[in-house]
This record gives C-alpha cells, sequence and structure tokens, in this order.
C-alpha cells in the first residue's frame, strides 16, 4: 500500500468518525438529559446516569399518549395520501405521453423551491374558509402532495422500459391496470424510501401543526412539546423526555426498511 492510499484511507476514516460523532453526540445529550433534573442538565461531565437521575421527567408526560395517538393519525393518513398522488402524478410525468407535460414538471418541481412562509396566509385563509381550521383534518389537506417524493418516484420510474407498458397496453389492459399491476410491485424500493421521507417529515412537523391547532386535545406531539415553555422558565428535562420517545418510531421504521431504503435511494439515482 502507498503513502499516498495510507493517507487517503486515513482522512477517509477521520471523516467517516467525526461525521458520526456529529449525529451521535446531540442524540447521547437527548438520553443523558431527559434523566436528569434541570439542574444537573448542563453540568459536566456528560454521563447518562448519576446519583440524581431518574424516570421523573417521564412521569410528566401525562398527556402524551393523547399528542402521540394525534401524530399517528395526522402521519398515517398524510403519508398514505403523499404516496398515493406522488406515485400517481409520477406515473403521469413519465410515462404517458401529453401535450405540456415536461412544462408542467419544471413548473411542478419550481414549487419546491417557495419556501411555506411565503404562502402559508393565503393556505390559511383557504383552510380557514373551508372550515377546517383548528382540525386535523387542516394538517392532512396541507400535507397531502409532495413534489420531493414525486420527483424521486419519476426517477424511478424512468429506469422501466416503455416496452413493458406497450405490450400490456396491446393485450388490452387498463393504464389503471398497467400502473397498479405492473409498475406498483416493481417500485417497492423507491415507495419504502418515499415512505420514510414522508413519515419523518409529518411525524416531526411542527410549523403547519402550531398555525392550524388551538385546542390541546388537538396537539400533535412536536406541538405538545411547548407545554414545557412557559414565560419563565423553559423545563428542558420534559423535553428531552419527549423527544427520546418521539425518536423511537422514526428509528424502528427507518431499520426496518433500511434495505429498500437504500436500494431506492440508488435506483432513483440520487446520491448523497
Amino acid at each position: 500500500m502507498t503513502s499516498k492510499s495510507i493517507i487517503q484511507k486515513t482522512v477517509s476514516w477521520l471523516m467517516l468518525l467525526l461525521t458520526t460523532a456529529f449525529v451521535l453526540i446531540p442524540l447521547y445529550m437527548i438520553a443523558t438529559a431527559s434523566f436528569k433534573n434541570e439542574r444537573d442538565i448542563f453540568e459536566a461531565p456528560l454521563v447518562l446516569w448519576t446519583e440524581n437521575s431518574g424516570i421523573f421527567n417521564f412521569k410528566q408526560l401525562d398527556r402524551f399518549p393523547l399528542y402521540i395517538w394525534n401524530s399517528i393519525k395526522v402521519t398515517f393518513f398524510c403519508t398514505v395520501i403523499q404516496l398515493g398522488t406522488a406515485s400517481t402524478s409520477a406515473y403521469a410525468f413519465s410515462k404517458l405521453k401529453w401535450r405540456g407535460r415536461d412544462a408542467l414538471f419544471v413548473l411542478y418541481l419550481m414549487s419546491m423551491m417557495i419556501p411555506i412562509q411565503v404562502i402559508i396566509i393565503p393556505q390559511f385563509m383557504v383552510i380557514k374558509n373551508l372550515g377546517l381550521y383548528n382540525s386535523h383534518l387542516a394538517l392532512i389537506l396541507v400535507g397531502s402532495f409532495t413534489v420531493f417524493g414525486t420527483f424521486l418516484i419519476k426517477q424511478f420510474f424512468m429506469t422501466l422500459p416503455d416496452s413493458i407498458m406497450e405490450s400490456a397496453r396491446i393485450d388490452g389492459a387498463h393504464e389503471w391496470v398497467i400502473f397498479l399491476r405492473i409498475v406498483m410491485p416493481l417500485a417497492k424500493t423507491v415507495m419504502a424510501t418515499v415512505l420514510i421521507f414522508s413519515f419523518r417529515w409529518f411525524w416531526n412537523e411542527f410549523f403547519s401543526a402550531l398555525i392550524y391547532i388551538a385546542s390541546p386535545e388537538l396537539k400533535t406531539l412536536p406541538l405538545g412539546m411547548t407545554d414545557f415553555v412557559t414565560e419563565y422558565m423553559v423545563y428542558f428535562g420534559p423535553q428531552m423526555a419527549a423527544a427520546l420517545i418521539s425518536i423511537v418510531p422514526v428509528m424502528i421504521l427507518f431499520l426496518s426498511l433500511q434495505k429498500y431504503f437504500i436500494q431506492g435511494i440508488a435506483s432513483s439515482g440520487i446520491k448523497g
């Protein structure tokens, strides 16, 4: 092994270790803080358990089963609807030929560049005029579409040979039959990828919930964490305990679909 290759491998390992530490240290800090009282949270050394540690922060999360249930409902419906809208629109943009298709797709992609803060006022007026303010249906409606998911699935559909669809059309198959029975079974990996992205986004979604939810009993998990922010003090211990709980479902989903997630990213041509 040459000295150049040794240096390259050493630098690669150092970068990998730094990146891993950058990701894991905040998680470790959340775990340690969730078992400590407010006085010890910022005390050094940063150990997981001290003589004053306990599960007292978790006992203050008495309303969080309701918040978790609300998050499950919103996340489930938003994710399922997004998978449906993203897959059908991606199929239309990639496998159906119609006038203005490419131009409309460019405009659709450009909408991804518009910050949510720019459109929040007209969006809020629409939701309010529909009578959906202070309801979970408002969160589901504004989260029904994903430009990124459409783009990701379209990139995968572009890799499928058109001859498969043409053969089915010659045999008399309806376009919905081709989509549901031929295309979708081949798209498990990219659908799993979009599922993970959508689930993570809506599970952690805070801004829309803050805008459209006013009743305490309708709060989702991220919005429920504001219960520990008062005018005079922020209670970090219960907040970190709630954050630790909120991480678990996302980690379980990712570990369950990890194989499909990696394959989906690779097959769609997007590499980080």
